[in-house]
């Protein structure tokens, strides 16, 4: 009797934890950008930081050797955006806005300069979706309320975003 109640709960898991998974995308963010040198060639290696001082959050992740980085399942918030590489001014980009379920690609240009040397960018730079046709939504709490749920969950309401999918992404560590 223990093996079969065991054996239901393992196939309930196995049932209701794949659509959990695919709930990230629909409350967090997603940015992906390039760095480039002043010749637009990419800069690999080059140390990445997001930063919140709201939260207090900080992830570092290193360029690929195209210059890539990416940053998922990133909570909604106003970030800062910095650079550093042996060679090159170091790049601080305050005032990054992520929304819910957004995808937003932000590259970046390096200058030659000092290590001591800073170059701090303080107009809003445009974050572009050019790869993923991505849309968010947030739920109010009265929509929450009003809406018809099934059994009245309301992980249901993540439904209604059409940035919900079963996809798992990992993001690299350094």
């Amino acid at each position: 009797m223990k093996t079969r109640i065991a054996g239901y709960c393992a196939a309930g898991l196995l049932f209701f934890l794949p659509g959990l998974w695919g709930q990230g995308e629909a409350v967090n963010a997603r940015l992906v950008g390039t760095v480039l040198d002043p010749a637009e060639a990419p800069v690999p290696q080059a140390k990445v930081t997001l930063k919140s001082a709201e939260t207090g959050f900080a992830r570092q992740f290193l360029t690929d050797a195209d210059g890539g980085y990416i940053f998922t399942q990133i909570s909604p918030g106003r970030y800062e955006l910095g650079v550093e590489k042996p060679g090159f001014a170091t790049y601080l980009q305050t005032e990054v806005v992520l929304t819910v379920g957004q995808s937003a690609g932000l590259n970046l240009r390096l200058e030659i300069g000092a290590l001591s040397q800073v170059i701090e960018v303080e107009a809003d730079a445009p974050l572009l979706n050019s790869g993923r046709p991505d849309l968010g939504a947030e739920v109010s709490g009265k929509q929450a309320v009003e809406l018809p749920l099934n059994i009245r969950n309301v992980y249901n309401l993540v439904g209604l975003s059409s940035a919900v999918n079963s996809n798992t992404e990992y993001q690299g560590l350094t």
